[in-house]
């Protein structure tokens, strides 16, 4: 074997192992976050500070928690789960797919019946919510109380002041949190019961009432990781408690609890 091709071979062998170490680096530079499609802004924004900070990037997927679950339970590539209620976290944690020692209450939200900013509903000063039946002819959307938390919590809602049996043919069941909020802000329905944090961002719906806590179970979003062998999944949950981090979770009208 001539010298020249000798050359050549562990050129290739160099350039081989090179490319392989910066693919190596630019995956442990990167973490895939699975969370629920009401986290949007709030992840969003800790996103764009966390690599401003350390340079990891989070790689963000929102959909509904239940979807995400599902996703995860088929195999889907992922480090942190965000969940907009503690049972689909217990799921996945319970078949061994996420650590549950990782699981950390992150924020607490509230549940608001909104109208499109069109509507001539005004906000209801004396308005008793086991009177909502009375107030509009059309649909109402929820999110889908099968796979969506919010829906979840809008039932319980409903139920807390038995309307559902007299409602569930008149709503309109959404596919994530941002979805309910979406066809209410487009005039699709005439009501629709969000997170106070999505209502109180949307231009296009007007607030007319906030839910009392105790007409749901508490309305709380967790976390929980994969594994604890992955400096950059041990940093960012750190991270995740730090003032700084509670901070951006307040600017989105989520309710901290120090």
């Amino acid at each position: 074997m001539n010298t020249t091709r000798v050359l050549a071979i562990n050129f290739a062998l160099f350039l081989s192992l090179f490319l392989f170490a910066c693919q190596t680096e630019k995956k442990t530079d990167k973490l895939n976050i699975f969370a629920a499609a009401s986290l949007n802004d709030v992840l969003t924004k800790t996103a764009e500070i966390y690599q401003k900070e350390t340079g990891v990037k989070l790689s963000l997927n929102f959909a509904s928690s239940g979807l995400l679950a599902r996703q995860i339970e088929q195999g889907a590539e992922v480090d942190f789960f965000f969940s907009a209620n503690q049972d689909w976290v217990d799921y996945i944690s319970n078949k061994e797919l996420l650590l549950a020692s990782s699981k950390l209450e992150l924020a607490q939200n509230r549940m608001a019946l909104i109208v499109p900013e069109g509507s001539q509903l005004n906000k209801l000063d004396n308005f008793k919510p086991k009177e909502i039946n009375s107030l509009f002819e059309g649909r109402i959307a929820i999110g889908d109380p099968n796979h969506v938390p919010a829906g979840k919590y809008a039932k319980e809602i409903l139920e807390h002041y038995k309307l559902w049996e007299t409602l569930k043919t008149r709503i309109l069941p959404c596919k994530n949190a941002r979805e309910t909020l979406l066809m209410v802000e487009m005039g699709e329905v005439d009501l629709g019961i969000i997170y106070l944090s999505d209502a109180k961002k949307s231009k296009k719906i007007r607030c007319i009432y906030e839910f009392e806590e105790s007409s749901s179970s508490p309305i709380l979003y967790y976390s929980a990781h994969r594994t604890n062998h992955n400096s950059k999944v041990l940093d960012f949950q750190k991270f995740l408690k730090q003032a700084k981090s509670k901070r951006i979770w307040k600017d989105y009208a989520f309710i901290i609890h120090d």
